[in-house]
Parts: structure tokens; C-alpha cells; sequence
């Protein structure tokens, strides 16, 4: 019996934690709490199988511990198991948000369990990563070239390893890897900037989505392809909403959105606080600005603002 928090941002990070509590084991549950409920994690902490296994339970979004809030219902049935925790099961929560210490759970979490804080990797711990992980796949690099995989992927980790997959998959081979082969193969700060923006403005973050779109007008990039990559996460986000509906599982939403787990994850969490009927409004209002973009009868920025006003206020 383990009840553990992992607190952190990065995925990658957070998933490597996890496989250390869990190991080679195969009895293996997750929740969303974006999706699932109290009742529905506690009743499966205590549910006892014929042969009496160990198993481990993954409650993903467990943001209660941070700023999100748990009913007064759901904050005493927790409180009660952490008091009579089932001795077969392992629960690992997972909170992406800064923990609020103030918090009777979070309190009585830290008293009797563990937590586990991951920091944000500072550069050079990316750097290192990064020549271990290529060192360890039989690939030679220099340090300016992983240098400039970092300083391009916003000195995050996750999406550091996102490009290192990418290189990988390019050669398939063991080999030297050439900057100039790496240059082309890795997505540049601009795009990357492109997928801040969608993200902060589906979060209905105003001021920074206005800041991005700023920075993005500096750098020429063209409006319609923010408004297809809009349109896209939010075409997504309702298709997921709609099977969701429907008593779709995890595993049928992947095979049917050719989506892979994180990005499931992603656009879970993205998609929890919208109802399908709004996505469905902005989708209607994005085709009707990309016609009057395309007709002239808007300015391409401007309208753009209009958009980001309309969702986030």
C-alpha cells in the first residue's frame, strides 16, 4: 500500500516518476479527474480482485491539491481513505499545478505519504539529457548542435525530447548527426510560437494570447495558418467531446482520432471546461473570418483580434 503526489510540469518527467513506483507491474488503472470522478477512483482503490494482486492506480489532474477544489463530499470521502487506505492498492495522483499547502488534503497527504516534486530542468540538465540519451542510441552529436535543439524548443523539456524523436526517426541509423541536417529537421522558435498562441488562447488566457499574436505579426506569419491551427485543436477537442458522449473508451478515442496518449491527454484537459455547442459556435465563427479575410473585407490581424476578444472575455 502506497498513496504518493507527484507534482511537476512535464510530462515526460512525471511519466518517468510514475514507472519508477510502478516498475514492471501490469495491474495498472488510470483516471482523468477532468473526466472521472472521486467515487469513481475510490471505488476502484477498493476493490479487492479473487487472487488478492497489488495494483496501481494513476489519477492524472488530481489539481485539487493545487487551485482546483474538491466538493466538501469528495474532500471528506478522501480524507477518510487516506485515514483507512486499502492495503492493496497503490494510488500515484498527479497535480501539474503549484501544490496549496494550506489545504487539509494536501497537509495530511504530506504527513502520512510522499510527495514527489519535480523541478523545471534548468538548461544544462537539459543539455546533459539530451548527450546521454543520443550517447545511449549509439548517435555522436556536438554540443552546439544540441545547444541549438534546446535554445529552439524553448528550453522545455518536453518539447526537446519531442525533437530528439524526430531527428532519430530522420537517420533510423546510428551515425553523426549534422547541425545543418538538424536545422531542417526541428521546428523553429516561430512555430513553436504558433502553438503557444492556439494553446493560450483555447485556455482563454487574453492577455497573453494577445501578446503571441503581437509577436507573431512581427515575425510575418500569416494569419490563416494561425486560423487552421485553431481550427484544427478545436475540431479535435469536439470530435472528443462527441465520443465522450457516447461511452467511448480511451482506447477507441485513439484508434478513431489517430491520436497518440499525450496528445489524448492534452486535448482532454484542453477540452474539459467547453461544452460542445460552444466549440461548435467557434468553429462557425472561424470559417465566417476566414471567408471575410479571404473576400477582403477584413483586415487578417485585426480579425484575429476579434476572435480572441469573442473567446476569451
Amino acid at each position: 500500500m502506497k498513496i504518493v503526489l507527484i507534482n511537476g510540469e512535464s510530462r515526460l518527467l512525471i511519466n518517468e516518476a510514475i514507472n519508477n513506483i510502478i516498475k514492471d507491474n501490469k495491474n495498472v488503472t488510470s483516471f482523468d479527474m477532468g473526466i472521472n470522478s472521486m467515487d469513481d477512483v475510490l471505488l476502484e482503490a477498493g476493490y479487492f480482485s479473487m487472487f488478492l494482486e497489488e495494483k496501481f492506480i494513476i489519477i492524472r489532474n488530481a489539481n485539487f491539491f493545487g487551485t482546483g477544489k474538491l466538493n466538501e463530499k469528495d474532500t471528506t470521502s478522501l480524507l477518510n481513505y487516506f485515514n483507512n487506505p486499502s492495503s492493496l492498492s497503490t494510488l500515484i495522483f498527479v497535480c501539474n499545478e503549484k501544490l496549496d499547502s494550506r489545504k487539509k488534503i494536501t497537509k495530511v497527504l504530506k504527513e502520512k505519504y510522499e510527495i514527489i516534486n519535480i523541478p523545471t530542468l534548468k538548461y544544462y540538465e537539459i543539455e546533459s539529457r539530451v548527450e546521454k540519451f543520443f550517447q545511449k542510441a549509439n548517435y555522436k552529436i556536438d554540443k552546439d548542435t544540441i545547444k541549438y535543439i534546446v535554445a529552439n524548443s524553448l528550453t522545455n523539456y518536453d518539447l526537446v525530447m519531442g525533437e530528439v524523436e524526430k531527428i532519430i526517426l530522420y537517420y533510423n541509423n546510428p551515425c553523426f548527426i549534422k547541425k545543418s541536417d538538424v536545422e531542417n529537421i526541428i521546428s523553429k522558435s516561430i512555430n513553436t510560437n504558433n502553438f503557444l498562441f492556439v494553446d493560450a488562447l483555447i485556455d482563454g488566457d487574453l492577455e497573453k494570447s494577445l501578446t503571441l499574436l503581437g509577436d507573431l505579426k512581427t515575425m510575418k506569419v500569416e494569419p490563416t495558418i494561425l486560423i487552421a491551427l485553431i481550427a484544427r485543436d478545436i475540431r479535435i477537442m469536439l470530435n472528443i467531446k462527441k465520443l465522450l458522449e457516447q461511452n467511448k473508451r480511451e482506447y477507441e478515442i485513439l484508434s478513431e482520432l489517430n491520436l497518440m496518449d499525450w496528445q489524448l491527454e492534452k486535448y482532454l484537459k484542453k477540452a474539459f471546461p467547453y461544452k460542445i455547442k460552444e466549440l461548435e459556435e467557434w468553429l462557425v465563427k472561424l470559417e465566417d473570418l476566414d471567408l471575410k479575410i479571404k473576400s477582403g473585407k477584413l483586415d487578417k490581424f485585426y480579425a484575429l483580434e476579434l476572435f480572441i476578444l469573442d473567446i476569451c472575455s
